[in-house]
């Protein structure tokens, strides 16, 4: 393995390793050079500490007045291929509560996929008599949720006081 590679090309090799996409023989060359190399083992280290800082979930968990509100820590998207989607729909279909806020204040863009698993959660929130509302909806997403209609099943509100307030 060949540490003077161009840059791009290393870091392919990396992420390869990484996710375990490499062969055997891939495999024992990459760790041999790599693990013996002090500089390509300061880059493999520092590449896996930003592959586990990536794989931390983006989604908050907290209760308010025994309701339960998610929040994005940092900017999310909910598209198909995003990974706040699937951890978003866990948080809600896994839990036992009823009474959800979920905070889009942090959510940039949503898609199909995005909508689709809204309305997943409302519907499992619903079956099982409770709800689910929305807060800090940015003009993007709003858009796009009055556009579909979803806006109309989904009661977003300014603020999460205000949230917490419409279930009693």
């Amino acid at each position: 393995m060949n540490c003077r590679m161009e840059p791009i090309q290393r870091e392919q090799v990396i992420a390869k390793y990484l996710s375990r996409a490499l062969d055997a023989d891939a495999v024992e060359e990459f760790e041999g050079h790599y693990l013996g190399c002090d500089e390509c083992f300061d880059e493999l280290r520092l590449s896996k500490r930003m592959a586990a800082e990536l794989r931390r979930s983006n989604l908050t968990w907290k209760r308010n007045g025994g309701i339960s509100v998610l929040q994005f820590s940092r900017a999310a998207e909910l598209t198909h291929s995003a990974d706040e989607l699937d951890q978003l729909r866990r948080e809600v279909l896994e839990q036992s509560d009823t009474r959800v806020i979920i905070d889009l204040s942090r959510v940039t863009r949503i898609d199909s996929a995005g909508l689709g698993q809204l309305m997943s959660c409302y519907s499992h929130l619903v079956r099982n008599q409770g709800a689910l509302k929305v807060v800090n909806v940015t003009p993007e997403v709003k858009k796009v949720m009055d556009m579909t209609g979803i806006s109309s099943l989904i009661r977003a509100f300014s603020n999460e006081q205000e949230a917490v307030k419409s279930f009693n």
